[in-house]
Parts: structure tokens; C-alpha cells; sequence
């Protein structure tokens, strides 16, 4: 092996790597070296005993302009001269000389990727996370088992993506993306922050200089190496999950249902009024949804009977010929009438009344927590782009329904229902 020198943060990068945790990310702004010292590990790792490993990226020419033909080679001439691995460009792989292989493949070229998914690897090095969602990162995953003496392990790089990708998540937060709690086994995901001045050695000086002039933004990802917030700001600043998710047990009286009339999803917030606070105790979010459907759903979690809140828009809107409000009282529900608010204003009462602990969740209303931490503001509109385009609707449940019950000026709202007991 040549005399290749470590920068200080690549040298904490491998002992990363190498640590207890099974899943690792190296993240931070351009090209500060995360590519170059994860190939340089796993080369090491495929030279120890016979074994496959595989290197995804969301798009597959672009894994194969930027590895196989660019980052690959300089880490072979400058870290191992000598190594000298079989190539295979048709199918983009290389081989060793025990045998271990070493596979690239993009997740767009749907054949290719679905017969590298068909064998069992030792590694997994998911290359420019950011780009790929995480159901397709999670299918990937289920061919991390390969039987030999390796440790399995996860790998990542990325420039940090806005908040609301899984990747914040899952190593920030600490949040299981698809549970939306949290993770049972922190400890096993573990990042590292590697930006372009540890890397001055082997960069540029102009290059910096480029990166210090680009717009706000885009320095603070590609040079900082920070997780940007594209939106205007989190919608509901004012919920704190410490503070307001508690065990809510249901108590005799009043059932409320803030339901928003949406097909997918369908969604709903079973709530009770006690005391002057809203206490919502279980939710609903269907998939592919109608009313009928979710006339059922609420049947079933044994919600018959309860008083809807809903989105005023339901008295139109209709599904086989009936308006859904119709649907719903032929279906046993009480509708209380309602008129949408501005969403702004409906936004700034539900903070109006975290700010004043007027609202408790229970741990199960997973999708309202993860709406109320997620949601944002984009243009003057709750953002619903991308991968952000389940969110807000069952946060919007819970605004109708604190607009129909604590409204801004409380003594003009007309509460006609049976106040439950009061809590101790």
C-alpha cells in the first residue's frame, strides 16, 4: 500500500465506520471527502475474506460517472496500487483476488437493480442518500444478509437536504421515518459532519472561494454542510412533543371526530373537550379512502355516534351522488356545522393553544405528531410538495376541530354537546 495520508476528520471517519453501530452516515457540504474515504473502507472491509458488497445511488449513470469511472480509480492508483480487481463494465462491478465483489447500481434502471437485489450482500453504501426516498432504501435493506463473519453494516453519504427528509430523521432526531417514533436502537445510528475545510489538502483553494460566494443557502449545505429549511418556517412552532403527547384515556361523554374530507388519505382525529382542553386520544389515516370507508373505520375503533368537526367542504363535496356530510348522518354521525377559517388564522389558533397547554395527544396519533413536527410553510401555503405531499391534512383535522371548540374569542363560539367529567 502507498503512503496515503488521512485527513484528521477521514481518520474519525473510519473509526466511525468501523464502531459499534451497524448503520453510519458521513454528511456535509462538497467535497469534503466522504466518497473518497467510504470507498477506500470498503475496499479494505471486501479484502478481509470473500464477500459481496454493494454501492446504491438513485440514479444509475450518475453512479457510474462519478465511482466506477472517477472516484474508484483514483483510490486504487493513490491507496492500493497493487490491488489490481477484475472490472466488469457491462455490469458494473469489480471482483478481488479472494473473490469478494463489489457491485454499483443505480435504483432507476429498474432490471438491473432488481437482479442485483436478487443475491445477499455484507455491505450496503447508500451513495447521495438525499436523492433516494426511503421505502426504496428499505427494500434495498432486506439483501443485508450475507452469511460469512462480517459485520453487517449500513452506509450513507450525503449533502444535507432540507429538514423534512428521512435521512434528518433518522440520524438527528433519531425518528423512525416510516413508525414516525422514536427509534428503538439509537445507538446504532451514528453521522459524522465532514465539510470541504477538512479537506483542504486535497481541494482546491479557488474551489472554497466558489463555495463561500454561492447565495445564503446553498453555502450553508455545500460548504457548512447544514440541513436547510427551504420553507418559510415549521407551521406549528408552538408543539413541543415532550410537553404535549401524553397517555389520553377516553372518558364518558362527548366524542368529537375532526375529520378532513380528503381521498388520500383519508383522515381523522378522535378527540374529547374536558375542562377547557382538547384531549385527542386516537386518529384515523386511510390510504385510498372514501367516506363510507372511513364511516366504517370510525365504526370499528368503536367511535359510533360521535360529533364530527369537519372540513366545511364536505356539505359539496360527494361520493356516489350523496355529499358527504349526508353520508355521514345516514351513517349515525351528528355533524356540527362549521365554516372553514382562513388557514393561517386556523394555524396560529392551534399554536394560540399549545402556547397555553390547551392540547394533549396520546403516543398512538402518530401521523398528527409527525404532521404537527413536519409541516411547514412554503409561498405563503402549507407545503405539500414532494415528499411533503401526505402532510398537513391530518394536522388540519386537529385546526378544525380547535377552531369549532376554542376559537380566538372563545365567548362567541356556541358549545351545545355533554361535558365529560373533569380530569384529575
Amino acid at each position: 500500500m502507498s503512503e496515503f495520508k488521512k485527513t484528521v476528520r477521514q481518520a474519525q471517519a473510519i473509526d466511525l465506520l468501523s464502531g459499534p453501530a451497524k448503520c453510519s452516515a458521513l454528511f456535509g457540504g462538497s467535497r469534503s471527502g466522504k466518497t473518497f474515504i467510504l470507498l477506500y473502507a470498503l475496499l479494505i472491509r471486501a479484502a478481509k475474506i470473500p464477500s459481496r458488497h454493494l454501492i446504491l445511488r438513485q440514479n444509475f449513470n450518475h453512479i457510474k460517472r462519478s465511482i466506477y469511472y472517477d472516484t474508484l480509480p483514483k483510490v486504487l492508483s493513490l491507496c492500493f496500487p497493487k490491488l489490481r480487481p477484475r472490472t466488469n463494465k457491462s455490469d458494473l462491478f469489480i471482483t478481488l483476488a479472494n473473490g469478494s465483489e463489489i457491485f454499483l447500481g443505480g435504483l432507476d434502471d429498474g432490471p438491473r437493480v432488481e437482479k442485483i437485489l436478487g443475491t445477499e450482500y455484507s455491505t450496503i453504501w447508500f451513495n447521495e442518500a438525499s436523492q433516494i426516498d426511503y421505502s426504496s432504501a428499505q427494500m434495498a435493506l432486506t439483501r443485508l444478509a450475507q452469511k460469512n463473519d462480517l459485520k453487517k453494516r449500513v452506509w450513507m453519504d450525503f449533502n444535507p437536504p432540507r429538514k423534512t427528509h428521512w435521512s434528518y430523521w433518522l440520524f438527528e432526531k433519531h425518528m423512525d421515518p416510516s413508525k414516525e417514533e422514536p427509534l428503538l436502537d439509537p445507538e446504532n445510528y451514528v453521522s459524522l459532519l465532514m465539510n470541504p475545510a477538512d479537506n483542504l489538502d486535497n481541494i482546491d483553494s479557488e474551489y472554497l472561494t466558489l463555495l463561500e460566494s454561492m447565495p445564503l443557502k446553498e453555502r450553508a449545505r455545500f460548504l457548512l454542510g447544514e440541513y436547510t429549511d427551504e420553507s418559510d418556517g415549521q407551521a406549528y412552532y408552538a408543539f413541543r412533543r415532550d410537553k404535549h403527547v401524553q397517555p389520553v384515556k377516553r372518558e364518558q361523554g362527548t366524542v368529537f371526530l375532526f375529520e378532513d374530507f380528503n381521498v388520500d388519505p383519508g383522515s381523522a382525529v378522535a378527540a374529547q373537550y374536558i375542562d377547557g382542553k382538547i384531549y385527542c386520544f386516537d386518529e384515523i389515516f386511510l390510504h385510498n379512502s372514501d367516506t363510507y370507508k372511513m364511516a366504517n373505520e370510525f365504526r370499528i375503533k368503536g367511535l359510533g355516534g360521535a360529533v364530527i368537526i369537519p372540513d366545511s367542504t364536505g356539505a359539496n363535496r360527494k361520493t356516489s351522488g350523496q355529499s358527504d356530510f349526508q353520508i355521514l348522518k345516514e351513517a349515525g354521525f351528528t355533524i356540527r356545522s362549521t365554516r372553514n377559517p382562513f388557514v393561517t388564522d386556523r394555524v396560529n389558533n392551534v399554536n394560540r393553544l399549545f402556547a397555553d397547554d390547551k392540547i394533549v395527544i396520546d403516543p398512538k396519533c402518530k401521523k398528527l405528531i409527525n404532521d404537527l413536527e413536519k409541516v411547514s410553510w412554503k409561498n405563503n401555503e402549507l407545503d405539500q410538495s414532494g415528499a411533503n405531499k401526505h402532510l398537513t391534512h391530518i394536522s388540519d383535522c386537529l385546526g378544525y376541530g380547535c377552531w369549532s371548540l376554542e376559537p380566538f374569542n372563545r365567548t362567541t363560539a356556541k358549545i351545545e354537546f355533554q361535558t365529560p367529567t373533569g380530569r384529575k
